[in-house]
């Protein structure tokens, strides 16, 4: 018993050592990851929150403290307001008609029909085609001369002369939106799909066997076992299009009163050359990200 006690006991003893060194040799393996993070993640933030405290023109030398001078000439600017306005427009509004045309689909490629395979690749290729072929497209078929929706209203005879869908204010957000929708709904699809193939069949036929509709068995069954995915669907949907720049910048420069904040921070910096107004623009968005990816990780924990 005294040397099994002996063992026991050195073995204990050895176990913090080893823990320790599982420990450091963890650490060895996560820094060059923490490094490239640092470097590509935090050093450009760090760098834009001192630049909005700064006059930061490339032309200037003299890079003196502002303080929140450059944040007063963003927010007093006059198409900030709508800036802000568009961009919970586009990503509140897009978010829910993603996730309305995902789930719809997502329910017809759950089911068993022939042909499902190349329906799915087929629905995929919006979120696919590279952003700059997809725009250009869709800016073709929007043209105010040539554009093929103008073609087929005027044969249609809802309207009497062409119109330039890009160029008239409330239009050409009505436009944009449309665009972000379509390339964005493939990923809410596949995703609420992959949730749907989850829940177990044996729920569906018991509660056929019960006698219930189609609509009972989605408000009973398929909304309340998606609801974990669909909050987190619609909250991921938010934040990646309130993010998005790429769709608005190429298909109207901001113009006609679409400017996000996105495309502001852009026009400020790139356009402008004013880099100090640019990243006080985009500490600003970011103190909006911050708030949607506080409550994305609350409701993480929730679930």
């Amino acid at each position: 018993m005294a040397v099994a006690d002996i063992l026991r006991n050195r073995n204990t003893n050895q176990l913090p050592s080893l823990e320790r060194r599982d420990n450091r040799v963890g650490i060895y393996f996560l820094l060059p990851a923490v490094i490239v993070l640092i470097i590509i993640v935090a050093y450009p933030v760090i760098y834009s929150l001192v630049m909005s405290f700064h006059r930061w023109r490339p032309t200037d030398i003299n890079r003196n403290f502002v303080g929140f001078d450059n944040f007063a000439r963003v927010v007093t600017d006059s198409r900030f307001p709508q800036s802000i306005f568009n961009t919970f427009v586009y990503a509140i509004v897009g978010a829910c008609f993603k996730v309305i045309i995902g789930m719809i689909l997502a329910l017809m490629m759950n089911r068993e029909f022939k042909g499902r395979s190349i329906a799915r690749v087929l629905l995929m290729l919006p979120w696919v085609i590279p952003v700059t072929a997809s725009v250009t497209t869709w800016n073709w078929m929007f043209d105010g001369m040539y554009g093929i929706f103008n073609v087929l209203l005027m044969r249609l005879g809802v309207i009497d002369e062409y119109v330039n869908f890009l160029g008239i204010k409330g239009i050409a957000l009505a436009c944009v939106l449309i665009v972000g929708i379509w390339m964005g709904y493939p990923q809410m699809m596949m995703m609420l799909l992959a949730g749907l193939q989850s829940i177990p069949t044996e729920m569906y036929e018991a509660a056929k066997v019960e006698g219930a509709g189609p609509f009972t068995i989605f408000f009973r069954i398929t909304i309340p076992s998606l609801a974990n995915v669909l909050s987190m669907t619609i909250l991921l949907s938010i934040i990646w299009t309130f993010n998005s720049f790429n769709v608005i910048w190429l298909m109207t420069r901001g113009g006609s009163g679409t400017h996000t904040m996105n495309t502001l921070a852009y026009e400020f910096s790139f356009v402008n050359m004013r880099y100090d107004l640019g990243a006080a623009m985009s500490v600003i968005i970011l103190v909006f990200l911050a708030v949607f990816l506080f409550i994305y990780q609350r409701k993480q924990k929730e679930d």
